[in-house]
């Protein structure tokens, strides 16, 4: 009689926890998430360089067009598309953008062009122009799917 009772209360913890649990890790990350976008680290890159954390994310929100949620989706392409850029390079491409109050596209070309060209030096040839690209016309793709 003990063994079914432990076998029965061992099975409905399981249950129990087994579906509190992923609940708890998945709103988690998504909290990790919200913090982790590219405006965010943008901002945090210009309050780490000296300006005040409330105008560092005005001039993020002013530079960097579009929802975080689309841009977050359009780089995480231009890293997995182009492996010579990283998102440090992504991120602070867009925070002296930024600084300088200049408008950031990351579906146009020329902007992904002046990305890897500041990232990194070296000379981009016609392989590297086709990627970008490619690069472009799926964010292009991505942007016109997420509009609201």
């Amino acid at each position: 009689m003990s063994k079914k009772i432990i076998i029965i209360s061992v099975f409905v913890s399981n249950i129990v926890f087994a579906s509190v649990l992923p609940v708890n890790i998945a709103h988690g990350s998504a909290n990790s998430n919200r913090l982790n976008t590219l405006s965010n680290l943008a901002g945090l890159h210009l309050y780490q360089r000296g300006l005040d954390k409330k105008t560092a994310q005005q001039k993020i929100s002013k530079s960097l067009q579009g929802d975080e949620y689309v841009n977050d989706l359009m780089a995480q392409n231009i890293i997995e598309n182009f492996t010579k850029i990283t998102k440090e390079d992504i991120v602070a491409y867009i925070s002296n953008s930024a600084l300088y109050e200049k408008s950031v596209d990351l579906s146009s070309y020329a902007n992904i062009i002046s990305l890897v060209q500041k990232s990194r030096t070296f000379v981009l040839d016609k392989a590297d122009l086709e990627k970008i690209q490619k690069i472009s016309l799926e964010n292009t793709k991505i942007k016109s799917l997420y509009k609201v």
